[in-house]
Formats: C-alpha cells, sequence, structure tokens
C-alpha cells in the first residue's frame, strides 16, 4: 500500500509540472488573441464562411484562421480588402466574378498576398503592378508587386502597358494566365490575334516587323521597326488600301492605341460601314496625336485621362458615348506653333444619342482648326467660353444644350498656322440648325460679329449686313438641317 501511494504521488507531481510546463511561454504554441476587423464589408464575409467572432466581435484567432492559406472571394464584390492581415497565412485570394472593372490596383492587396485570380471580371488596367520607364527606346521595368500565380480575365488582353513588361519581367516565376474567349485559362503569352484578314493585312503593310513567324498573329512586346516606326493608321478612301471595303472589324487597333512605347503616331478609319464598328478599352497614352474615328462604337469606354498628346478628336456613331473629358488633351489647348498640320486641332462628335457631357481643358490655349457638333440630342451644355480663335464651328440638332459662345479675337488660318484680324475675306466658317438658331446666345453670337454693307441697296435684293462669320449650310442641310442663318439674320 505504501508503495502505491509513493507511485500516485510521483504521478501527480510528474502531472503538475507537465501542466506547468505547458503554460510556460516559451513553447510553439499559437498566441490566441482576438483581432478585431473593422472591415464590414469582409467580417460579414468571414462570419458566411464559418470563421469564428467573439461577443466583441472580434475575429478568434483559432486553427481555421491559423489553417487558411488560400481564401476563395468569388462572387462577393468585396473592393476593400483591409483586414485580411488578421489571416496571418493567408497568400492566395481568389477574386473572380466580382464585377471589377475596368482598374485594379495591385497596392490595394496586402503585402502578404503571392497568389490572385481576377477571371470573370472586366478589368484592362492594372495599377501598382510595374513602374516602367523608357530609356534609349528600351523599357526598364521595375516589378512592384511580384505574384507566384496570376489568373486574368479575358479583357486583360488589351493591356500592354503594365501586363506585356511584367510578363517580361517576372513572367518566368509566375503561373500566369490568361482567360480567352470562351472563359478557358490558357498560359499567358505576348502574340495577339487580329481576327480580320483584311485589316490584319494592312497593318502588316505597315508594321510588318510586329508580326512574327507566319504573320497570323502581333506581338504585343515587339518594338517597331525604326522604318516603321511613325507609321499612321489611316483608312479613309480606296487608294489607301485595295480591300478597305472588305474589312469587317478592327478588332486589334486597340494593341495600337493602348501601347505607350510606340513613337508619336494617330489612328484615322473613317471608312463607309453599314453598322457601327466596335473596338474595346480605349486607353490611349502620351504618344497619341489623334484619334478619328467615323463610325466606331466603345461599349467599354473611352479613358483619355492619359492621352496627353491627344490634340485631335473624332467619334461618330457611339451611342455608349455618355460623357468625354478632355480635360488632360491638347484640344483646343494647343500654342499656335505646336498645332501639326498634319493632324490638326479638331474635335468632332456626331450621332452620339446618348452624350450629355464634354469637359475641355481648364485654362486651355483656345485656338479651334475645327469643332463638329451635330446630332447630340442628349448634350446638355457646351462652354467655349475659351476660345478666341476659329477657322470652323459648327452646331447642329443640339436641342438641350445650353451653349456658351466665344469671343473671338481672330481668325485662325489653318493652312498657314497663323492668327489674322477679321475682315471679308477672314471669316469663321458657321453652321447652326434650326434649333440652335433659335437660341438668343446664337443670335447674340452672330450680331456680334456682323457690320453694315456699304454697297446694299434698298431697292435691290442684297445684303443689308456682311459677317465676320461665313455661313456653311450648304455643306451640313442634308446631314444635320442646317439653315441659312445669313438670310434670317439680315433683318
Amino acid at each position: 500500500m505504501r508503495k502505491f501511494y509513493q507511485f500516485l504521488l510521483v504521478t501527480i507531481i510528474l502531472g503538475s509540472g507537465a501542466f506547468l510546463f505547458s503554460c510556460d511561454g516559451d513553447d510553439d504554441t499559437p498566441d490566441w488573441k482576438n483581432i478585431d476587423i473593422t472591415n464590414a464589408a469582409l467580417k460579414s464575409i468571414l462570419q458566411q464562411k464559418g470563421y469564428t467572432f467573439n461577443e466583441a466581435g472580434q475575429l478568434v484567432q483559432d486553427d481555421k484562421v491559423a489553417a487558411t492559406t488560400s481564401l476563395d472571394l468569388s462572387g462577393t464584390k468585396l473592393a476593400d480588402f483591409s483586414g485580411l492581415e488578421a489571416l496571418p497565412n493567408l497568400k492566395e485570394l481568389i477574386l473572380a466574378d466580382n464585377g471589377y472593372g475596368p482598374v485594379f490596383d495591385f497596392s490595394a492587396l496586402p503585402a502578404q498576398i503571392t497568389a490572385v485570380d481576377l477571371t470573370g471580371n472586366k478589368l484592362f488596367d492594372f495599377e501598382g503592378l510595374v513602374d516602367v520607364k523608357v530609356e534609349n527606346d528600351e523599357r526598364q521595368t521595375t516589378v512592384l508587386r511580384a505574384f507566384t500565380k496570376l489568373y486574368l480575365p479575358e479583357a486583360a488582353k488589351y493591356n500592354v502597358e503594365d501586363l506585356m513588361p511584367y510578363y517580361e519581367k517576372a513572367g518566368a516565376s509566375t503561373d500566369m494566365q490568361m482567360q480567352d474567349a470562351k472563359g478557358k485559362l490558357q498560359p499567358y503569352t505576348t502574340l495577339r490575334e487580329i481576327p480580320d484578314q483584311y485589316f490584319r493585312t494592312y497593318l502588316k503593310t505597315l508594321f510588318a516587323s510586329l508580326f512574327p513567324g507566319d504573320g497570323t498573329q502581333i506581338d504585343i512586346s515587339k518594338p517597331m521597326a525604326l522604318a516603321e516606326s511613325g507609321n499612321n493608321i489611316n483608312l479613309w478612301y480606296d487608294n489607301q488600301f485595295a480591300d478597305i471595303g472588305k474589312i469587317k472589324s478592327i478588332e486589334g487597333v486597340e494593341y495600337f492605341i493602348n501601347n505607350p512605347y510606340y513613337k508619336s503616331f494617330y489612328v484615322s478609319i473613317g471608312y463607309t460601314s453599314e453598322t457601327p464598328i466596335t473596338v474595346s478599352y480605349l486607353v490611349p497614352r502620351a504618344n497619341i496625336k489623334g484619334i478619328l474615328f467615323s463610325t466606331v462604337s466603345t461599349p467599354d469606354g473611352v479613358d483619355l485621362s492619359g492621352a496627353t498628346s491627344l490634340a485631335s478628336l473624332t467619334m461618330g456613331y457611339n451611342d455608349y458615348l455618355t460623357e468625354l473629358d478632355l480635360s488632360n488633351t491638347l484640344v483646343f489647348n494647343q500654342k499656335l506653333s505646336d498645332i501639326e498640320s498634319s493632324i490638326g486641332n479638331t474635335l468632332s462628335l456626331t450621332h452620339c444619342q446618348n452624350l450629355r457631357t464634354i469637359r475641355f481643358p481648364k485654362q486651355a490655349e483656345g485656338i479651334v482648326w475645327g469643332l463638329l457638333l451635330g446630332d447630340l440630342p442628349a448634350l446638355e451644355e457646351l462652354d467655349l467660353g475659351f476660345v478666341y480663335a476659329a477657322q470652323n464651328l459648327y452646331l447642329m440638332q443640339l436641342p438641350k444644350c445650353n451653349i456658351t459662345y466665344p469671343y473671338l479675337k481672330y481668325y485662325f488660318n489653318g493652312a498657314k498656322k497663323i492668327l489674322q484680324d477679321f475682315s471679308v475675306d477672314n471669316q469663321v466658317f458657321f453652321a447652326v440648325s434650326q434649333d440652335v438658331f433659335d437660341m438668343e446666345s446664337t443670335k447674340a453670337f452672330i450680331t456680334k460679329y456682323r457690320f453694315p454693307n456699304p454697297d446694299y441697296n434698298p431697292d435691290d435684293y442684297s445684303d443689308k449686313y456682311l459677317f465676320y462669320l461665313r455661313d456653311a449650310y450648304r455643306s451640313y442641310r442634308k446631314t444635320f438641317a442646317a439653315i441659312e442663318w445669313s438670310t434670317l439674320m439680315q433683318g
């Protein structure tokens, strides 16, 4: 019996020692702290996924939290990623089908994230991924966020600025894939399709160096050959390309417009098309001098925030265009000496049924080579108060528009690139439709630039007044119902 009690005592002591040891702060037991998550959207998602929160609303750092290395946030539309740091071992985020677009900023993700799935989103622009500088015509890329896995949506194919240099620099160490048109993931490459064989053939006449191998695809990573650099994409007339009438799609022009690493050029496509041609994700940068599309539809929008060299813009039959922000462009914002005769300084917007607002650069230079606004039934306001010189002003079928007219000081002679005083030989071409003419501001503008005709004879038919505005109604009476305002203003 005595030996039994001795055994029992030793067992108790050893047990106590084991207990005391297990409470020692030097062991590998997890630190079971509770963490506040102030991001209400994330907190709600984690609760739905079975993560535990205590009575104070704090995330309990239990085994589930410790074991989380990947988190599926597909379809949650989570836009604020703060609080994910509470999952200490989290490395991968699945952010598919969250309605993101067109921009995704990788810098918004916690630093611990090294794998991201962005499939199923309409994402084109990717910030916080790379920083690229061009020195001596060569790209110098700094990777800002390196990933072991990067899954991308189909729309990412139109991005040249960010993904292409990232792939060149870090692609070998990244499982980088992109969805195709059917939603299937494919290994990312810099080869892109130009579906229309005639448009592809035309592009190859200008940029053969960009079409490697059998010439059926463009390589967006290749620099242009020196002889091709600065070539403009110009498709208006039959003599520019024999098969111009056979072109049904210009898909792929985005790879040129959105590539900031080409030399300066312009894109001008105006051949007749039965229906508007669609292009996607137009995001021109500082190398684009002009975009002139007569019948092109842009369902994914037009972002001109980086188009700091854009001097001329034409858009026609584009019902997706609801607002146009020219604030960062050179449209009507060039010094006289900087205006190029080859591209001019013009704005033409016609048959855009849903365009409501146009924003011009603040404190713009105010020289207008050509302004044509026609059949814009939703346009609410047009402020031309900054303009002081012009050659062509055409304002027609703008029934809802409140127009602030310019105070013109000079006639701009675009051919000679000079400013001239008004005279009977230096008149601004001006056309209006009846709805615009009926505005008091229009009549006041016309009146400001008229003067008595010294040869006026009341007994004979002749003009009582001459104008420093030349009536250009004949050019637009069929297309935009322009009226002969000069006759109506003779009273």
